[in-house]
């Protein structure tokens, strides 16, 4: 009889302190708002909150990782509450600021009893693709006086009838230096390829490649033209 009323008594126990653990966890909330250059909330964008734990690459996020997509508010905020105090990934894919589309990603740390707010610049996700423009003449000249537009190849499916409409309303644009040399700021984590023009008499071409940067970045690819 007293082994028994032991055992009952370590049941009993162990009982009282696992709902003691889980009565200890205090959830967090997220506050995330994404502005514009002038510092204005971007509305209605679909803002998307991942366990970082379970998928580790925040380009390629594993669909079972998603918890959460909350479209901002006219303040541009995407409000998440009742999260576990631990790391996220935090992923807008199409917002439009200056006629571009930028992704936004980045980690964010949510804490227990906390309201974490975080403002987050849309253009910040951006890096810079260096161009360096070379006759392929001679494969030395350096092309200067060419326009250039970069233009985004997932959103923009080029074809000789649309090609001067992208040219003439294209927000990346720029002329080369008598270094064949031009500069674009670009949304990062985007695919780009170019499309290279005289200035006198607008001959032109395009299909140069793939070209990408990662935030706070830059890239420096040369490549090679007919000066048209």
């Amino acid at each position: 009889m007293v082994l028994f009323g032991l055992f009952i008594l370590a049941l009993s126990c162990k009982k009282i302190t696992n709902v003691k653990l889980v009565d200890g966890v205090n959830s967090g909330k997220l506050s995330y708002k994404l502005v514009d250059d002038a510092g204005k909330g971007l509305a209605g964008i679909k803002v998307s909150l991942y366990d970082e734990q379970v998928s580790l690459n925040p380009g390629f996020p594993a669909p079972n990782a998603l918890i959460s997509t909350i479209t901002t508010d006219q303040d541009g905020v995407a409000y998440f509450s009742d999260l576990l105090p631990k790391n996220y990934f935090v992923i807008a894919d199409t917002v439009i600021v200056n006629k571009l589309r930028y992704r936004t990603n980045e980690f964010i740390q949510v804490v227990a009893d906390t309201d974490k707010k975080k403002s987050t610049k849309v253009s910040d996700f951006s890096g810079f693709l260096n161009l360096t423009l070379i006759s392929r003449n001679d494969y030395r000249t350096p092309l200067k006086n060419m326009g250039v537009v970069a233009y985004p190849v997932n959103d923009i499916k080029l074809n000789s009838g649309n090609i001067f409409d992208v040219v003439n309303s294209s927000t990346l644009k720029g002329v080369t230096d008598a270094n064949g040399f031009v500069s674009f700021r670009v949304p990062s984590d985007m695919t780009f390829d170019f499309i290279v023009y005289n200035l006198t008499n607008r001959n032109l071409g395009y299909g140069y490649g793939s070209y990408s940067v990662a935030k706070d970045t830059k890239s420096s690819p040369t490549l090679y033209s007919y000066p048209f």
